[in-house]
């Protein structure tokens, strides 16, 4: 599985430690991480050298983005370009998990971030004693997600007439609106995130 894995360089040091934690769980799962920036990073940073091109950067991440199944990033510190990543992760229709531990000083639960609703959008508090069973979790589902399938089955008149008329009142087609549902159980069922886990 392809990801882009992306965090911030802001207060690195005292982040970094989760950073590789993180990338180095996910190759040890069997992901190709496209642009795998952050070694490069965590030497140009202790050598104090903080120039960097910007504009090759983000095309990187970009194209990184576009050619990933999936994208990982981690937003304990809050910050633009991380912002950037979800929201573009996110309209390219890419199961995108955004991990962050809890701190003090930041309220995540009034953030722009939360205020995303989206069915490929997964946000995640994790500690370095959970975040490799959220990483398998996201990554098991992720997996099934790519591409779509195409199921007949059978209604009773009362069902399809509902479809009918929801399609008709919420402007959605009968395959969105089923698909709704399905995520509304899939998301609920503690059996089946157990087996996504495994």
């Amino acid at each position: 599985m392809k990801i882009w894995f992306g965090c911030t360089t802001y207060e690195w040091m005292q982040n970094r430690e989760y950073y590789f934690l993180i990338r180095d769980y996910l190759v040890e799962l069997g992901c190709v991480i496209l642009w795998d920036w952050i070694d490069e990073v965590d030497k140009r940073i202790k050598k104090g050298n903080q120039k960097r091109n910007i504009k090759k950067i983000y095309k990187s991440i970009i194209k990184a983005i576009n050619e990933a199944d999936a994208s990982v990033i981690e937003y304990t510190v809050p910050n633009f370009s991380s912002s950037h990543q979800i929201n573009y992760s996110v309209l390219r229709r890419k199961p995108t998990l955004v991990m962050r531990r809890r701190r003090d000083n930041i309220l995540y639960d009034d953030s722009y971030l939360d205020a995303l609703s989206s069915s490929h959008l997964t946000i995640e508090d994790y500690s370095r004693d959970n975040f490799k069973k959220k990483i398998q979790s996201f990554i098991g589902y992720s997996k099934i997600e790519s591409g779509t399938g195409r199921y007949n089955f059978v209604l009773d008149k009362r069902q399809k007439y509902y479809l009918d008329w929801a399609s008709s009142i919420y402007n959605k087609s009968r395959s969105e609106i089923l698909r709704k549902l399905i995520e509304k159980e899939m998301k609920q069922d503690k059996k089946y995130k157990h087996y996504l886990q495994s």
